[in-house]
């Protein structure tokens, strides 16, 4: 990758929640958008929840799928119609609120012959921890099969709202929602499993089509399993985008990342659990997320070219602060996102 090209990643939009009302501006021929950088689950006022859109010519790769992606989707200029594949980092609640939204309401307007969207993601964690909490014996959600993975979770929800798509297929002649999507559980090398989550291991191959090539990663997550991080290599301008999903600072992420032109990275600014008040679990942030200052040593480890944060917190500190930690060990360009933000690439 030539440092001309590399230089072309650049912003080409103000944050969406800033753009003037009206059709969205024309966006690049290979573009990356940051339609929602917040973490976390609870709602979060004028904010939208992580999730990320590359835009491959007219094909569009979502990436999670956060509390209010799909209407950020939409403000982005998206269809349902230009939706390829779809990719799930983690199973946790903030990463995929809005999976079935994608399908429930985009899939209203699915052309009729739409190919189905292929979607990748964790199968089952196959075990569940103890609690971390101090519950000597903690409640279980369905203990007959506890840790659905993504096939048995899309089966669930489309038995869930059965009645609605079975009404409008009847009155407005919509698609079988069903027919509209393709899981693909992503299978995990060998050796790893609940309790050694995310052990050395080589980038394995996810998919290849005729716009990208797709690898993955395990990552450490905390409790969560498993947990991906995602490289899509482009295979016509030879460009390269890493999104690092949830994880700690992580050796396996580095080699995924490894002269990637974009990494897509999560921070906290600090992992010291009274930075914010005490609020999280003794030990929950180190063991969950990578610190600013560490992103600037993975980024600086795997010779990206560019560093985007997303999915960080807070997010009400000035940029200046998260570049200035960053800086202690990357000297690359570094955007901080913001919703709806869009970078050619």
């Amino acid at each position: 990758m030539s440092a001309a090209v590399g230089a072309a990643v650049v912003s080409t939009s103000a944050p969406a929640t800033a753009s003037p009302p009206g059709a969205p501006a024309a966006l690049p021929e290979n573009a990356l958008v940051t339609l929602g950088v917040q973490a976390g689950p609870p709602p979060v006022a004028n904010r939208t929840g992580i999730s990320t859109t590359l835009k491959v010519g007219d094909d569009l790769y979502q990436i999670d799928c956060g509390l209010g992606s799909l209407n950020a989707f939409t403000n982005a200029g998206f269809t349902f119609d230009g939706l390829r594949s779809m990719f799930i980092t983690h199973l946790h609640t903030d990463h995929m609120v809005d999976y079935w939204s994608f399908f429930l309401s985009g899939g209203y307007t699915a052309s009729k012959g739409k190919a189905p969207v292929t979607v990748y993601g964790p199968g089952s964690a196959g075990g569940l921890p103890p609690s971390r909490v101090g519950a000597a014996d903690p409640p279980t959600i369905d203990a007959a099969d506890p840790t659905p993975g993504l096939a048995a979770t899309t089966h669930a929800l489309q038995q869930a709202f059965a009645y609605t798509n079975n009404i409008f297929m009847r009155d407005m002649g919509t698609d079988d929602i069903e027919r509209l999507i393709d899981v693909v559980e992503i299978p995990v090398p060998p050796g790893s499993n609940f309790q050694d989550r995310s052990p050395t291991t080589p980038p394995f191959p996810v998919i290849s089509d005729d716009n990208v090539v797709v690898t993955a990663t395990l990552v450490s997550h905390y409790d969560v399993y498993p947990a991906f991080g995602f490289r899509f290599d482009l295979k016509k301008s030879g460009v390269s985008v890493t999104f690092s999903g949830d994880t700690t600072k992580s050796d396996n992420l580095i080699a995924l990342a490894r002269d990637t032109d974009v990494l897509v990275h999560e921070a906290q600014f600090s992992l010291d659990d009274a930075y914010y008040g005490n609020r999280f679990p003794p030990g929950y942030l180190a063991s969950s997320h990578t610190s600013a200052e560490q992103v600037g040593e993975v980024a600086a480890a795997a010779n990206a070219k560019r560093l985007i944060l997303s999915h960080y917190s807070p997010t009400d500190l000035p940029d200046s602060e998260w570049r200035n930690a960053v800086a202690l060990h990357y000297s690359g360009d570094v955007a901080v996102a913001r919703d709806g933000q869009v970078f050619a690439i």
